[in-house]
């Protein structure tokens, strides 16, 4: 088993949460104390990019200030108008979200 895999065999997956009070995920400090990349690619947070560790977690605290539509373009090697085109489209469907509420009973 490889040095990125040992690190995780005792861990509990289920520790830590992103809430009001930010409290950093078991995984993502094992990570970073070891210098690895996340190895769970079934994590909601796991993203294809080594220098941020495989992890959306370690890019927001790497980049608390956010990314440039460009740079989010360079990362994931798609054009910077496609990276748009995307927003756009995200925008429109929270914009149809917040305009019909689902109610719950």
């Amino acid at each position: 088993m490889s040095k990125a895999l040992n690190i995780f065999t005792d861990m509990d997956p289920a520790l830590g949460t992103i809430d009001a009070a930010p409290i950093k995920r078991e995984c993502v400090s094992v990570c970073e104390k070891h210098d690895v990349s996340c190895p769970n690619g079934d994590c909601k947070h796991w993203m294809s990019h080594e220098p941020d560790l495989n992890c959306a977690l370690v890019a927001v605290d790497k980049y608390p200030e956010g990314l440039t539509l460009r740079e989010i373009g360079e990362r994931l090697g798609i054009s910077f108008v496609r990276v748009c085109q995307i927003e756009q489209a995200a925008a429109k469907k929270l914009k149809k979200r917040i305009e019909k509420p689902v109610s719950v009973k």
